[in-house]
């Protein structure tokens, strides 16, 4: 049985990419074997120096922890939804796998082994996944594998990036509140985050500006990718009354 785990270790690049760690139930040993992650959002260029990455793994169990390293390119729809491809050929990781011992601490080198001239940013799902053990002998119990993802952004040498408001509006959440909506486009070819922006609403006499460090706690990275439009809902709450919804983004284009 598999369920969606919605964990702040997962780096998020915006609402529907909180989920991003997943949660296997399965009739393994009763030991649970746990792992954390780091750094959960990784930015990489084609070439030069950038284009090399590390990830750590540490195994926070008391048994020794197998873990392996898948890659998917993920694209994002006008609404956060994902569209995954494998595309392991694109880097090269060093271990593929290995077996973390209790207490240690498991360093995979990542190389970008793609198009070095880049014509836009691409951005991958670097899922670090634990492997289930195989038992010699049945053992009743349920036990978690986890499987954790970091995202990992791969931007062209140079480039441009930039946040431009195309829309303000009101949406609903998913409990039916009322919350501000706004549409968001890059027209440059290097991807560009939510969380690098100002964000400043406005209805009637009411005004808030949510500075970039709230953005990042309330909405994730808020990865914004090439020549693409996002639409965010933002998780405040509006006062009473009708009226139109006005925005205002305030953005750090030189962000890394």
């Amino acid at each position: 049985m598999m369920s969606r785990l919605h964990s702040p270790a997962v780096g998020r690049i915006g609402a529907s990419i909180r989920a991003l760690a997943l949660c296997v139930l399965a009739l393994v040993p009763a030991r649970a074997m746990a792992m954390s992650v780091t750094p959960v959002v990784v930015e990489m260029t084609s070439a030069g120096a950038q284009s090399r990455a590390s990830l750590q793994v540490v195994n926070n169990g008391a048994a020794p922890l197998p873990v392996e390293i898948e890659i998917s390119r993920v694209e994002l729809g006008p609404n956060g939804e994902q569209s995954l491809k494998r595309a392991d050929v694109d880097f090269r990781v060093f271990p593929a796998q290995a077996m973390v011992p209790p207490g240690a601490t498991q360093v995979f080198r990542v190389q970008w082994a793609g198009e070095p001239n880049l014509a836009q940013s691409q951005s991958y799902i670097f899922s670090v996944n634990q492997l289930p053990v195989k038992l010699k002998k049945p053992v009743s119990g349920v036990s978690i594998v986890f499987n954790f993802a970091t995202i990992v952004n791969v931007a062209p040498v140079s480039g441009t990036r930039d946040l431009a408001l195309v829309s303000a509006g009101v949406g609903r959440d998913g409990q039916g509140r009322s919350r501000p909506a706004i549409v968001i486009s890059n027209p440059g070819n290097v991807h560009a985050r939510l969380s690098d922006a100002a964000v400043t609403l406005q209805k009637g006499s009411w005004s808030r500006t949510m500075p970039p460090d709230e953005i990042r706690q309330v909405i994730g990275v808020g990865l914004v990718q090439p020549r693409k439009q996002r639409r965010f809902l933002i998780p405040v709450d509006l006062p009473p009354g009708g009226g139109p919804v006005t925005a205002r983004i305030e953005f750090a284009k030189a962000g890394p």
